[in-house]
């Protein structure tokens, strides 16, 4: 081995030009994986550590869905699929809080809708904030994510009507009612929302029937420490029965329900007021229009086939949902909702476990309890939980290593015609070799060493300058300049920090790339004759 060191470092330092281009597509080829393996490492650490921290925990239960599920709903191709319920709530809550591997457990409803400022002067979807809604437990919630700074206000409290807003919420409601106010010829410089104000909120337009909910604003949030940006200036959280009644929840618990007549009639009134002869007209008003339910849409009164009965449109507001409880519709309808066991409808457990390193461990045992209870659900780790954005680090970091490769076959065929002529200015050489009695394999091994060190050397200047780089940028901080990086590095900046695991594998993918680009060549001399190679000048 020592010869054929000492005969590869004569014959580099002979053919300093070609060792220094073979060198230089190896370093920078080193500099390329290091820098990038970083920077999607820590990117995705980052989006890991937010994510488990703030919003999904280690673990997340859900039903079953045929699409992907994720805390931001079901992920269907060409339809829309509602997010199931939990089912046997109570067998997978005792299940989940007796496991001595999970120490900390809460519940979780999620949707989506639109918000603006309860004024009567403004109007239109279009001056409109979407949010996503977060229905929670806030006891349980907030002792295992205590991410959310208040600015004004107070958090949710258990049985407490009510929703709480992000700053960059606010300031979208803020700029939706200037516009609403502009639209209806009101010139205002400034409208200011705060803590104790009204906020409409309107939910299920994907399914063509608008719930509407008039909530109290209780507290404005900022989010604090590396969640802020991960999709967290979207996230509202809000009370869960306000929830289930927005996304048609509270009426669909799994639990049968004794209703007397008068309820039983006043439901019968609703549903025949949401008959097919009104259906086009309901489905396509503003619902945040005067006139969803208005005298234009319903007119003085609306028959109830169903009863034969005349229901007053003032009292069909109420049961349909606008947040003011003055009816004696509403009033029964709110009656029922009480009765039911809402406490059991949700849509997700979030857990944390004592040893994250034991998360898919914890999973499949979870996974194999299901099966073997029968009951319809499905437990995850914070990538499925997380769903899209978790998608987004893979993407991109597939989108990279798709990058790599392609930098990786173009420096494969560099390095080979390098080489190439490298050899062919050497077939005198190797053919006297030969004629001395070296053998196929000694050749080849010289070449293979000659390979290794050009890699190692120029691979170990690429490892220093690779991590020089990572080192000024991470002194500096790699800046989001849009929300698509802020989302990706899980924050307003990101800082990469190199893993021992990723310049190791980097030195190794530039020592394969050298190695195959060194196969061709090597066998084009073998295949010359000795005694011809002898006679070439």
């Amino acid at each position: 081995m020592g010869v054929l060191l000492r005969i590869a470092m004569r014959n580099l330092t002979e053919h300093k030009g070609k060792t220094l281009i073979i060198g230089s597509i190896v370093a920078l080829a080193v500099v390329v994986l290091v820098v990038g393996n970083a920077m999607m490492d820590t990117a995705r650490t980052g989006i890991e550590r937010a994510f488990i921290n703030n919003y999904t925990g280690n673990i997340m239960v859900s039903g079953l869905a045929e699409g992907s599920i994720s805390l931001f709903g079901v992920q269907s191709v060409g339809r829309l699929e509602q997010t199931p319920v939990i089912p046997e709530f109570n067998e997978i809550n005792d299940h989940l809080t007796g496991n001595p591997q999970i120490t900390a457990t809460t519940t979780q409803i999620s949707g989506f809708g639109f918000m603006r400022a309860e004024d009567d002067r403004i109007d239109g979807l279009e001056n409109s904030a979407f949010t996503v809604l977060f229905g929670i437990d806030p006891t349980s919630y907030r002792e295992m994510f205590d991410n959310l700074q208040l600015i004004e206000g107070t958090y949710l409290e258990p049985g407490t009507e009510g929703i709480m807003l992000s700053t960059d919420r606010v300031e979208d409601l803020q700029k939706a009612a200037l516009r609403g106010l502009e639209d209806a010829g009101i010139e205002e410089e400034e409208y200011e929302i705060h803590a104790g104000d009204s906020i409409r909120v309107v939910s299920g337009l994907s399914q063509g029937l608008p719930r509407i909910r008039v909530v109290p604003l209780i507290g404005i949030y900022e989010m604090t420490g590396i969640s802020e940006g991960v999709g967290a200036e979207l996230i509202s959280y809000i009370d869960p029965q306000t929830l289930r009644a927005l996304l048609g929840l509270s009426l669909g618990a799994s639990s049968e329900i004794e209703l007397d007549y008068e309820q039983t009639e006043l439901l019968d009134r609703v549903e025949a007021g949401r008959g097919d002869s009104l259906e086009d007209e309901f489905f396509s008003a503003d619902p945040f229009g005067d006139d969803l339910f208005g005298e234009e849409l319903f007119g003085d009164s609306v028959i109830a086939e169903a009863t034969g009965e005349v229901v007053d449109f003032e009292n069909l507001d109420g049961m349909l949902g606008t947040g003011n409880a003055t009816s004696e519709a509403e009033e029964a309808l709110v009656q029922v909702e009480a009765e039911i066991d809402a406490g059991t409808t949700w849509h997700y457990f979030l857990a944390r476990v004592e040893n994250p390193r034991r998360t898919d461990h914890v999973v499949e045992e979870l996974n194999e309890w299901f099966i073997s209870q029968g009951i319809s659900a499905q437990a995850g780790n914070w990538e499925m939980a997380a769903g899209p954005f978790a998608t987004t680090a893979d993407v991109i970091r597939t989108v990279f290593n798709i990058a790599i490769l392609i930098i990786g076959i173009v420096a494969v065929i560099i390095i080979m015609n390098t080489m190439v002529l490298s050899v062919m200015e050497r077939t005198s050489e190797i053919g006297t070799m030969r004629a001395l009695g070296a053998q196929r394999g000694f050749v080849w091994r010289m070449f293979m060493v000659e390979t290794l060190v050009i890699t190692s050397l120029f691979g170990l200047i690429g490892v220093a300058t690779g991590l020089g780089i990572i080192g000024i940028l991470h002194l500096m901080g790699v800046p989001a300049t849009n929300t698509f990086l802020t989302i990706l590095f899980a924050g307003p900046e990101l800082k990469p920090v190199a893993s021992a695991i990723s310049v190791l594998g980097s030195l190794v993918i530039v020592s394969v790339i050298g190695i195959l680009a060194h196969l061709y060549p090597v066998s084009v001399a073998l295949k010359i004759q000795p005694i011809k190679a002898i006679q070439t000048e």
